[in-house]
């Protein structure tokens, strides 16, 4: 008897799986907005690719034509051979102060950086202290330690002399020159975080502890931001390189800021500002201790600081 009821019962299964399986209306309604959010989301891709293709397109029509290089020329194409000696460097010892998204979102900054200086034709000296924990792993994993790049795990002040070392940070109070070239025997350091604007100061404070020179970009000179004047990694790495190449300060900015970022600065809001000359720093650069001092690009400091104030407290 029980051979003869097993047919039946798999007829009744295959009956049963053969039937549309019944979903309620909000399921369905649930299921569309699904699948919507997935033709949106794969044209809103290609749309992003078109863009980006065209920048990229863009930026080598407004490249110089020896500015960037072929890809077979890149083998030949060194640090150690560059006529380029300025030293670029991206102080990653934040590691810790970062989850596992951001972490992932700066080790692809650096890589940013390494494609942006590797394709000229003569790469400025680039180097990544302080790599360490999650950061070094990713790093590994995407073979950067056979990249033309300077790895090393020391913090920057065991690599660089102290003299050396100019800390770009927004907060600074010094601005870089908006004429003359970058120096060679500075090096400039980028923060290397990304905290959303959630530690406010974190470099400033870093470099005013360690008595660091420290200064930021001439961005208010040429153009004016929606939003604070704190960039990522490869926009600030990429803005040095343009400033190298083309010895433009506006083109570097317009090239590589975000333009959701920016604001155009007309001559009509130059002479609605006159009154607010006190609010847009002067253009200096913090200059090498071996230089004399200068009698007239002084940067005169919005709040005079007590010599014997104590920095701002760092917990790295």
């Amino acid at each position: 008897m029980s051979n003869e009821e097993e047919p039946i019962s798999t007829a009744t299964t295959v009956e049963d799986a053969d039937k549309p399986s019944k979903i309620s209306k909000n399921q369905q309604r649930k299921q569309k907005r699904y699948e919507l959010m997935l033709e949106r989301r794969k044209s809103k891709r290609k749309e992003e690719k078109a863009k980006q293709k065209q920048r990229r397109i863009d930026k080598l029509k407004n490249a110089d034509e020896n500015s960037l290089i072929s890809r077979n020329s890149l083998k030949n194409n060194r640090m150690e051979n560059s006529s380029c000696r300025i030293r670029i460097c991206i102080d990653c010892r934040y590691d810790s102060m970062m989850n596992d998204k951001d972490i992932g979102s700066l080790q692809k900054q650096i890589a940013f950086c390494y494609s942006s200086n590797r394709r000229l034709s003569a790469p400025c000296q680039f180097y990544i202290t302080n790599v360490d924990g999650q950061l070094e792993k990713r790093l590994v994993v995407n073979s950067a330690k056979n990249w033309d790049i300077h790895l090393r795990n020391e913090p920057l002040e065991e690599v660089f002399p102290h003299d050396d070392i100019l800390y770009l940070t927004s907060e600074s109070e010094n601005v870089l020159s908006s004429t003359e070239p970058l120096d060679e025997r500075t090096v400039y350091i980028i923060g290397g975080i990304v905290d959303h604007n959630s530690r406010k100061g974190l470099c400033y404070q870093l470099a005013v502890a360690n008595k660091w020179r420290h200064a930021r970009l001439p961005i208010d000179e040429f153009i004016k931001l929606n939003t604070r004047r704190v960039l990522a990694c490869n926009h600030v790495m990429e803005i040095l390189l343009n400033y190298i190449q083309l010895g433009d300060w506006k083109k570097a900015f317009e090239q590589n800021i975000p333009k959701r970022k920016q604001q155009a600065v007309t001559e009509d809001d130059g002479d609605d500002d006159d009154d607010d000359d006190d609010d847009i720093p002067k253009t200096i650069s913090p200059n090498h201790p071996d230089d004399p001092e200068p009698c007239a690009e002084i940067h005169e400091r919005r709040e005079e600081v007590d010599e014997g104030e104590d920095p701002p407290p760092l917990s790295l």
